[in-house]
C-alpha cells in the first residue's frame, strides 16, 4: 500500500510538474470528467476552493503516516507552467488539459477526488 499511495502522489506531481512537457488534443477526457464532477454532493454554491489535500492513513491504528496539504495557488502555478499544453497518459490514450481541469474542479467546490482502501493503508485525496 505504501507503494500504491506513494505512486499516486509521484504521478499526480509528475502530471503538475510535467505538464509542459507532454503534447495532445482531444477534448473527450475533459468532458468525461465534468460529467464526473457535476453531481458533486458537498458542492455549496459560493464556497471557494483553498487546499488540495492528500492523506494516508493506517488502516489498523488509524494514524496519519503522510499528510500532504498545498494551496490552491500552489497548484494553479504548477498548472500555468503546463502553458495551455495537455498531459498524456498511457501512449496517448488519455490527453488532460490541467487548466480546464483545475478549473473545472475549482468550479465544483470542495469535493473527494479519490480514495482508496488497500491492505494496510487508506489513500484520500480531496479540495477544500
Amino acid at each position: 500500500m505504501r507503494k500504491t499511495a506513494a505512486l499516486m502522489t509521484a504521478v499526480f506531481g509528475l502530471a503538475l510538474a510535467l505538464g509542459p512537457v507532454a503534447l495532445a488534443d482531444s477534448g473527450d477526457d475533459l468532458q468525461a470528467i465534468k460529467k464526473a464532477v457535476k453531481d458533486n454532493p458537498r458542492y455549496e454554491p459560493g464556497t471557494e476552493v483553498r487546499w488540495f489535500k492528500v492523506l494516508v492513513t493506517d488502516a489498523k491504528t488509524n494514524k496519519d503516516k503522510v499528510r500532504i496539504t498545498l494551496p490552491i495557488v500552489l497548484v494553479e502555478t504548477f498548472v500555468k507552467c503546463a502553458d495551455g499544453k495537455r498531459v498524456r497518459i498511457n501512449d496517448g490514450g488519455c490527453d488532460i488539459d490541467l487548466r480546464a481541469l483545475l478549473a473545472e474542479l475549482k468550479k465544483n467546490g470542495p469535493m473527494a477526488l479519490i480514495e482508496v482502501c488497500e491492505d494496510d493503508e487508506v489513500v484520500k485525496v480531496w479540495l477544500e
